[in-house]
């Protein structure tokens, strides 16, 4: 299983992007869902599909790098292997 994360730089996002700004992150997961990914925390993706996941990465890299508002007001992007993923919110709540 592999993750994106990524930072973007708001400042960036709202000239590039525009008012409500905030609906650009609604775009991104709408578009990294139609690859596969699953919106995890943030601005943390991971990939649902075992099958071909690091060529499922590299589209999503792909396809992020097309949009003109993203290019421009990304600080930090970044793709990992996610060797075992732990959800430990029941242990801190209860």
């Amino acid at each position: 299983m592999y993750a994106i994360a990524f930072d973007l730089k708001v400042d960036d996002l709202k000239k590039s992007y525009g008012e409500p700004y905030n609906r650009a992150y609604d775009e991104i997961r709408q578009e990294l869902e139609n690859l596969g990914f699953e919106w995890t925390q943030g601005s943390l993706y991971m990939s649902t599909t075992e099958k071909n996941s690091l060529a499922t990465v590299y589209k999503a890299i792909n396809r992020l790098s097309s949009i003109d508002w993203f290019k421009k007001s990304v600080r930090d992007i970044r793709a990992f292997k996610v060797e075992d993923w732990s959800d430990f919110t029941d242990i801190v709540k209860n």
